[in-house]
């Protein structure tokens, strides 16, 4: 009887020990920031005032205008799985950029540095004289 009741404390708590361990391991998320860096795509200089949305895994969307050097730190986000869309007027719209972020448990925090490129509108008219 005593063996008996031996193995079941023991498996409930094991089973305990492991439920706690997965709680632990959802919560324990490492998080990323995110450097974007603009250029104009024909004169390579910096787009200053482009608006760059970063939009997480549960759709909650930040929105930041890049410095005077095309730059823009997005804060920490605790999501591997996000979308950038970077738009200015006198650009084409650039599509959706899909990032994705491995986690590495071994960093405290993951730093991401991303380079997109705007096309100007008027740069059709410059491609079709020549």
């Amino acid at each position: 009887m005593k063996k008996i009741f031996f193995l079941s404390a023991f498996a409930l708590f094991a089973f305990s020990f492991t439920a706690c361990l997965q709680d632990e391991d959802s919560d324990n998320r490492i998080p990323v920031r995110y450097t974007v860096i603009v250029t104009d795509k024909i004169s390579g200089e910096s787009v200053k005032e482009a608006n760059v949305e970063l939009t997480n895994e549960v759709q909650a969307a930040q929105d930041l205008k890049t410095n005077s050097s095309g730059t823009v730190i997005f804060p920490s986000e605790e999501s591997y799985v996000n979308q950038i869309v970077v738009t200015k007027d006198g650009y084409f719209p650039k599509d959706t950029v899909d990032v994705i972020s491995n986690p590495d448990t071994a960093l405290n925090i993951i730093l991401r540095s991303i380079s997109l490129f705007l096309v100007p509108i008027d740069s059709a008219k410059k491609d079709s004289v020549k």
